[in-house]
């Protein structure tokens, strides 16, 4: 699901606007982004968010009212004060920055990268919250997966509002595979 930097300038090029704002949502795709910038004449802006939670964090702040530029750095600033944890299944046995995982374990990344590895789901997102420091954020959003019920998703909301009750707390159906929740921290 990496767009090549062909199908991004096809993207670009398909549309009428003579500025466009580019947001790849993924690290893989942030490079071949900042390649169409030179491959049109139409003036393209990148922000580099790196998850989808940071993507919505960033078009969320656009201001339709707003010029160009600031519109740029106010997505940059919203993407950039953006957490994403991610949880899914291992599907191989590796030992990545002194977290060792087993075929099978949950694991739990911080802005994609391994931070928490275990057997119990419940145990993973705590400790991942808990390595993210979640005490100094106030809202948390959660976009459950495809294999993942609403009630789950509830039960899973209110262990940790339970444990951070300061936090404010949406659950979202994201519909994702591969992983039974992105959590977005601002």
């Amino acid at each position: 699901m990496n767009p090549s930097t062909e199908e991004l300038l096809a993207a670009v090029n398909s549309i009428a606007a003579t500025q466009v704002i580019i947001l790849p949502n993924n690290s893989n795709v942030v490079l071949s982004a900042r390649q169409v910038i030179n491959l049109t004449d139409k003036e393209i802006y990148i922000v580099p968010t790196e998850t989808m939670p940071q993507g919505i964090a960033a078009l969320l702040s656009f201001n339709y009212e707003s010029d160009f530029a600031t519109n740029c750095q106010m997505m940059n600033e919203a993407a950039s004060k953006t957490q994403t944890a991610e949880f899914t299944t291992a599907v191989r046995a590796v030992h990545i920055g002194g977290v060792r995982v087993r075929e099978g374990d949950y694991i739990g990344l911080i802005n994609g990268n391994l931070a928490v590895a275990g057997q119990d789901m419940k145990e993973v997102i705590r400790d991942t919250l808990q390595r993210m420091h979640i005490e100094r954020y106030e809202i948390l959003t959660i976009y459950y997966g495809e294999d993942v019920t609403v009630q789950e998703a509830q039960e899973t909301a209110k262990r940790i509002k339970a444990q951070h009750s300061h936090i404010e707390i949406d659950v979202i159906n994201g519909g994702q595979p591969h992983y039974a929740y992105i959590l977005s921290a601002e």
